[in-house]
C-alpha cells in the first residue's frame, strides 16, 4: 500500500519571486517601482502600490498592483509588515501583466495571508481597537475598489460626493464604511462574473 504525500493546497499559486524572475527574463530593461500610499505607524496599517514598466524609459506603467498589511497580523508582520506588503503589491502587478498566473491573480503569499492573519488574531486573542477596525475597513474598501480599477483618490472623490463629506473614508462611521465595502464587493463580483462570461 503506497502512501501519497498530502497535496499542498497552495501548490497552484505562484510565489512572487517566480513572477519577478520571469518578468526580468522577458523584460531585462524593465523596472518595478513601489510606493507607500498610506502608512499609519500607530495602527500599523500600510497600503502600497507597485508599478511595473516593461522598459526603463516607459512613461506609464504596463500594470499596477495594490496590497495592504497590518503590523499586528502574524509573526512576520510584527517586524516586516511593510516588506510583506511590498511583495504582495509587486506580485499583483506582475500577475496583472500576465506573469505566472495559474489559478488567478493572487500570489501564493496572498493566499497564505488569511492563515497568517488568523494566527496573529489567535495569538492576540483580543478585539481590535476602533482605530484598527477603521484601518481594516479602509484597507478592504481600497482593495475591493482596486479590483474595479479605482485608486485611493477616486474612492475619496466618490465617498465625498456620495456622502457629502470632505475627508473621504476618514469622515465615515464604521457602519457607513461597511455599507461602502458591501457596495464595492458587489460591484467587483458583478464585474468578475461578467468577465468570466465573456
Amino acid at each position: 500500500m503506497s502512501h501519497q504525500a498530502p497535496r499542498d493546497r497552495f501548490e497552484d499559486y505562484v510565489p512572487v519571486a517566480e513572477r519577478l524572475e520571469k518578468f526580468y527574463e522577458r523584460f531585462p530593461e524593465g523596472r518595478v517601482i513601489t510606493h507607500i500610499i498610506e502608512h499609519n505607524m500607530e495602527t500599523g496599517f500600510v497600503l502600497m502600490r507597485a508599478e511595473v514598466y516593461r522598459n526603463a524609459d516607459d512613461a506609464q506603467p504596463a500594470a499596477t498592483g495594490h496590497a495592504f498589511e497590518i503590523r499586528s497580523e502574524g509573526y512576520v508582520q510584527k517586524t516586516s509588515y511593510v516588506e510583506v506588503c511590498e511583495t504582495s503589491s509587486v506580485g499583483r502587478a506582475l500577475a496583472l501583466l500576465g506573469f505566472e498566473v495559474k489559478r488567478g491573480i493572487a500570489s501564493r503569499e496572498e493566499i497564505e495571508k488569511p492563515m497568517r492573519m488568523a494566527a496573529g488574531r489567535a495569538a492576540q486573542a483580543s478585539e481590535p481597537s476602533p482605530e484598527e477596525e477603521a484601518a481594516r475597513l479602509d484597507a478592504e474598501i481600497l482593495q475591493s475598489a482596486a479590483a474595479l480599477g479605482y485608486d485611493a483618490a477616486k474612492v475619496r472623490k466618490w465617498v465625498n460626493q456620495k456622502f457629502k463629506v470632505t475627508e473621504g473614508l476618514d469622515s465615515l462611521s464604521p457602519e457607513l464604511k461597511r455599507e461602502v465595502l458591501k457596495k464595492f464587493r458587489e460591484n467587483a463580483a458583478q464585474a468578475q462574473s461578467k468577465g468570466a462570461r465573456e
